[in-house]
């Protein structure tokens, strides 16, 4: 058996035939056997990367209270948490942030 990979992508196009080669590959069966087992050390070290990922700052901002109002009408519980992903998304999307200046 041969190694097959294909990496798939938000943009990838997969043909008629590239749908049948990817629904062919559910069923088979994956050989780990070249693959070593994780240490607790390991398990350990990939916990703190996670975290460290994961970890957010505490960040102060000064609002209009109307604005504040706004956000919590209209989002609701968790509304710091979409304009934290609102932020980061603009860093993705300068065009945003020009638009504001």
């Amino acid at each position: 058996m041969g190694m097959v990979e294909f990496i798939l992508t938000e943009d990838s196009k997969l043909s008629e035939e590239g749908l049948a080669r990817m629904a062919a590959l559910k069923d088979r069966p994956i050989d780990f056997s070249d693959i070593p087992e994780l240490t607790d050390e390991d398990i350990r070290v990939m916990r703190s990367i996670a975290r460290d990922r994961q970890r957010r700052h505490m960040f102060s901002l000064r609002l209009h209270q109307s604005t504040i109002e706004w956000w919590k009408k209209n989002v609701g519980e968790g509304y710091t948490g979409v304009m934290a992903k609102l932020l980061e998304e603009a860093t993705k999307n300068p065009e945003w942030i020009k638009k504001c200046l």
